[in-house]
């Protein structure tokens, strides 16, 4: 069997497990976490033994991207020490030697409070660092990374007709999920807060791919007098419509944060796009207003939901600034070590106060920012976000100097704006679909920093 043929494989079932993450209420259950941290890994694991059978090289050597791959490694380091019983005294969190002394019996201390739910976070980690990792290397190869986005788009759109054709005929329950959730958009996802991120992720590959193909098309012909009208008659349904099915499922959760997002994300897209566009400034403008027209239309049929949450609530929660004040204050008696991976549900009754209502439970801080320097400490969170911040950096310095397979690093940019920003206010990072869906997008983007004539590989192994 040649390497294209594995290699092609391998991303047909990537595709498929990308396909299937959002089944399950966006993966946020055990249950597909474990799916999950069998199924990537194991197609790391695969992909790593048939390049050593076949003697091929990986498609991007490691020293290129030597300082993401060395924070990686030290935050996974860390997390291991986190939920190791074998610590000093001194880094150990109190909750131990309390334990031990109601117990009347010793009891093996960590610095996490819960090293159950850090060893779970860890598997998280490890997945998405697998998606990312077979997406780099898979999607080398430009036709394969736009292979990708085209299958996330699909995907994408299928989640978001499901969702309306959920809320309208089923009251948005998830056949043998859950039961009934009138008035909610949400398709099969654990909220419509989370739906709207994916959507939006949907919005913004259809765009830049509608935006892309408009290019393709100028650049093969004349600049004639109405010849670029010509071109947008085409259209391009394919992605008008998957764009217009998420747009549309968007708008329907109402979620004023991933509406946001998804703007800060679109406006990242058009900014990298509009400067390279060949043709005329007219010309140039005259792109945008397809997008501008469904983007109108999406705001007249369905902006009541979300503007009519803004008038009766505001862009802002005062429950989420409280709990963000609470994990602020949380973070001064844990500032280097902190309190463990993924144990926000552990330690935040600890902290909780009046400032929000003694009512209802809080599994997931609205803040990843907060949530993530809480579990790791300043140092090590501080280093997680480096690491992502430094990918899409790496994809936004590639979509500037590229010309041609800009499409993947576009995405990548886009939907990593769009997360960032809805980070703040909401837990879309932590829903494994999305996250996921996230690392495939910004492997195939990294993927594409370079020109396809250039060499990253590692050489041929012998």
């Amino acid at each position: 069997m040649t390497t294209g043929v594995v290699e092609k494989l391998l991303l047909a079932a990537l595709i498929l497990g990308l396909a299937w993450a959002p089944a399950w209420l966006g993966s946020n259950r055990a249950m597909a976490w474990g799916v999950n941290g069998i199924l990537f890994p194991g197609l790391v694991i695969a992909y790593e033994l048939s390049r050593i059978v076949l003697g091929r090289p990986h498609a991007v050597a490691a020293r290129y991207l030597s300082v993401p791959i060395g924070l990686f490694i030290g935050v996974v380091a860390w997390i291991l020490l986190q939920i190791s019983p074998w610590m000093p005294p001194t880094l150990v969190h109190p909750i131990w030697p309390l334990a031990a002394q109601a117990l009347g019996e010793p009891v093996p201390g960590s610095i996490s409070v819960d090293p159950g739910a850090s060893a779970l976070g860890l598997l998280r980690l490890i997945t998405d660092a697998s998606v990312f990792w077979l997406a780099l290397h898979l999607c080398r190869s430009a036709p394969r990374a736009h292979l990708l986005l085209h299958a996330i788009m699909a995907i994408i759109a299928v989640y978001a007709a499901l969702g309306l054709y959920l809320a309208v005929f089923e009251a948005s329950s998830i056949p043998y999920l859950d039961g009934p959730a009138p008035g909610l958009v949400r398709s099969t996802f654990i909220n419509r807060n989370s739906l709207a991120a994916y959507a939006g992720i949907g919005v913004i590959i259809a765009l830049t791919l509608w935006l892309r193909a408009l290019s393709a098309a100028s650049a093969t012909g004349s600049h004639q007098p109405g010849r670029f009208l010509r071109l947008i008659a085409q259209f391009h349904w394919i992605e008008i419509g998957a764009g217009l099915l998420a747009l549309g499922a968007l708008m329907a959760t109402g979620s004023r944060g991933g509406v946001i997002a998804t703007a800060a994300g679109l406006a990242c897209v058009l900014v990298l796009t509009f400067p390279r566009s060949d043709g005329s400034i007219l010309q140039r403008i005259s792109v945008l207003l397809v997008p501008l027209l469904a983007l109108g239309g999406a705001v007249v049929f369905m902006g009541d939901v979300v503007f009519g949450r803004i008038a009766a609530s505001g862009l802002t929660d005062t429950s989420r600034a409280a709990v963000n004040d609470i994990m602020i204050r949380s973070l001064q008696d844990a500032p280097l070590s902190g309190f463990g991976y993924g144990t926000f549900t552990d330690i935040f009754p600890v902290y909780r106060d009046q400032s929000i209502s003694t009512t209802g439970v809080w599994d997931k801080a609205h803040n990843t920012y907060l949530e993530v320097l809480q579990g790791l400490g300043l140092v090590f969170g501080t280093m997680m976000i480096a690491l992502v911040a430094w990918l899409v950096g790496l994809c936004w310095i590639g979509a500037f100097r590229r010309r041609r397979h800009r499409a993947p690093l576009i995405c990548a940019v886009g939907t990593g704006i769009l997360l960032g920003v809805h980070a703040l206010v909401d837990f879309s990072l932590q829903i494994q679909a999305i996250s996921l869906t996230f690392m495939a997008l910004l492997g195939a983007g990294v993927s594409q920093w370079a020109s396809s004539s250039v060499n990253l590989s590692d050489g041929t192994l012998s």
